[in-house]
């Protein structure tokens, strides 16, 4: 779809177009704009779309509205994608090794999850809910580190990558079986439950570069294309894990990140099992077997390596971070 056909339905006349990762940074009339083609129905758009309405309506000022065309449409949809409009912010992305930029993208998505409460769907809206669905994806995600193990079995001639995710396929696997009897054994169906009932929503990409540090020093969150309903509990784990990884698996920037987000939205001691337990499963190793052997992603075998030997490597100091992570 042509973009200047874009920007006169929402009744501003483009004057340069710059194309910056999946966005594109356009100057109008009426300011600078960034416009996006996302791939999803008009149907999960609207639920994103109110949501984001809803944080904003409940005091939350850390989202970028969505703008609406001259004639009242909340995006513009083209085939299997939709194209939306929000102002465009002057800010750069967080850094999470900084200390007090981690500190504030850490409140920034505590007071998103509280604002989150008390949202209910419109008519016509199709989120992706998630609600106590954590033990039937571990079940799937079992299922398929076993027939990633039954691919390599079944060939030839073992690559290299081959030969390295199956030396380390039982390990990970008997993790996955911990990570689902651990959240078995949890209050994860009471705790979901009670998200359920007061609406509670996710982000579901705690990214570094989806929190944006504007230059008066406000943090805004983006993208949310990825929203789902589900538990916040999602969310911080996933926090935690993104700040971890590749050689630094350290328990002090663990107890920060909770502690840090406790200050601005209590966790209890029953939500802290559910962390737990969701820390626990291997998801950077199910998701390179994933892409390798499922969707054969089209890299090159270096990358792909390179990736498995990062995730193989912090093996021994994964194992100790989670044993002091169980102590909390």
């Amino acid at each position: 779809m042509d973009l200047m056909q874009i920007g006169e339905a929402y009744g501003v006349k483009i004057k340069d177009i710059r194309s910056i990762k999946n966005i594109w940074r356009v100057e109008t009339d009426c300011g600078v704009k960034c416009i996006k083609r996302a791939h999803m129905s008009r149907s999960f758009f609207l639920f994103i779309y109110t949501a984001v309405n809803h944080l904003k309506d409940k005091g939350y000022e850390g989202v970028i509205p969505y703008s609406t065309t001259i004639d009242g449409r909340i995006c513009i949809p083209d085939e299997k994608h939709v194209y939306y409009m929000v102002d465009w912010i002057e800010a750069r992305e967080c850094r999470f090794k900084k200390k007090e930029e981690l500190k504030m993208a850490i409140k920034a998505a505590a007071e998103l999850h509280r604002a989150s409460l008390g949202y209910v769907p419109p008519e016509g809206a199709k989120p992706r809910v998630f609600y106590n669905r954590w033990m039937e994806k571990c079940d799937r995600k079992i299922i398929e580190l076993k027939e990633f193990g039954k691919a390599i079995e079944d060939k030839e001639y073992m690559d290299d990558f081959d030969e390295i995710f199956a030396a380390h396929l039982p390990y990970y696997l008997q993790q996955s079986l911990d990570s689902e009897n651990m959240i078995m054994k949890s209050p994860y169906r009471e705790i979901s439950r009670k998200s359920e009932e007061s609406g509670e929503f996710c982000h579901h990409d705690m990214a570094n570069h989806n929190f944006l540090i504007s230059e008066e020093g406000k943090v805004y969150l983006i993208d949310f294309d990825y929203c789902i309903m589900d538990t916040r509990l999602h969310d911080i784990t996933s926090l935690i894990i993104r700040n971890m990884r590749y050689g630094i698996w350290d328990i002090a920037k663990a107890y920060f990140i909770l502690n840090e987000y406790d200050r601005i939205y209590s966790i209890d001691r029953k939500e802290l099992e559910v962390i737990k337990a969701l820390i626990t499963f291997p998801q950077d190793f199910w998701q390179i077997g994933l892409q390798y052997y499922s969707e054969k992603q089209p890299w090159a075998i270096e990358y792909f390596l390179m990736r498995l030997n990062r995730i193989v490597n912090d093996r021994e100091i994964r194992d100790k971070f989670l044993k002091e992570f169980y102590e909390l």
